[in-house]
């Protein structure tokens, strides 16, 4: 009966060609794994048919996989107008230290710094600079929990809010409904390519800890920390999504005065490019 199960469930996931192998196996697993259940409870379902359980849960993963093809898809190039050169020498600056990574820009702020990451302390560059020297004004950096190819759903990146605008102080600047709207794009260098970020909202929001509190992994937890956001005090860019699947970035920085809340601008990845070609997502 069980072999006999595992050839229906197959068949209904063959024909499902949109659904990735990985969700295939897991539903399969998953499938065979409850029925099995049943099998053992002495149940004896007819062979070939599925519960109604089950075909919400082919169908659910068939819809996820096509939204996330849909996704890949949506890709274009972008005007050349748009992108900045990769200038970045990441040899000489893994000489000067080796937890350098990337480099972020933005145009028409004083933000054009590297990013570091220790490889185990989630701090260790707060209050370091690229040299290891202890105190402000810090270092623009990610914690460990972040890939550093920035694949993940979310990456966070902190630095300080210095009062001479330096480091994270001028992303204040988007406090101002008119920069918001003139301003829209961040650029992190990497060594092999540039990534293109544009900016979703600028917003006031707690001091919580974002990784505790929302698991970007999971779509459901990701859509509330979007809506979170837009819930928030300052500004959202009209017309825009940050859809799940598209990795965001975040950066965060302190509000004077505000020892409880975190000033986040959060930017959706639009695009990338190498030397040889510039790809957009629209």
């Amino acid at each position: 009966m069980i072999l006999g199960l595992v050839l229906a469930v197959s068949l209904v996931l063959a024909a499902l060609g949109s659904v990735r192998s990985g969700q295939a196996e897991e539903l399969l697993r998953e499938l065979t794994g409850e029925r099995g259940r049943s099998l053992k409870a002495g149940a004896s379902p007819q062979v070939g048919e599925l519960t109604r359980y089950e075909k919400a849960k082919i169908a659910a993963a068939a819809r996820a996989a096509e939204e996330e093809k849909a996704l890949e898809e949506s890709s274009m190039e972008v005007d050349p107008a748009l992108r900045l050169e990769n200038t970045v020498d990441f040899t000489a600056l893994k000489k000067q230290n080796k937890d350098v990574y990337a480099w972020i820009t933005i145009p028409d702020t004083k933000v054009d710094y590297p990013v570091l990451q220790h490889p185990t302390k989630d701090e260790y560059y707060l209050n370091r600079t690229i040299d290891h020297v202890s105190g402000l004004p810090g270092s623009i950096y990610s914690e460990p929990i972040h890939p550093r190819d920035f694949s993940a759903p979310q990456t966070i990146l902190y630095g300080h809010n210095m009062k001479n605008g330096t480091m994270f102080g001028s992303l204040h600047r988007y406090d101002k409904a008119a920069f918001f709207e003139e301003q829209p794009y961040v650029y992190i260098h990497l060594p092999d390519r540039t990534l293109l970020y544009e900016i979703f909202a600028a917003v006031r929001f707690s001091d919580d800890y974002l990784p505790a509190i929302y698991d970007f992994e999971e779509q459901e937890s990701f859509e509330a920390f979007i809506e979170d956001v837009q819930n928030s005090p300052g500004h959202v860019r009209e017309g825009m999504e940050a859809p799940f699947g598209r990795p965001i970035l975040t950066l965060s920085t302190c509000i004077g005065g505000a020892p409880h809340n975190r000033f986040l601008v959060v930017c959706v990845l639009v695009g990338e490019y190498e030397k040889e070609e510039f790809l957009f997502f629209s």
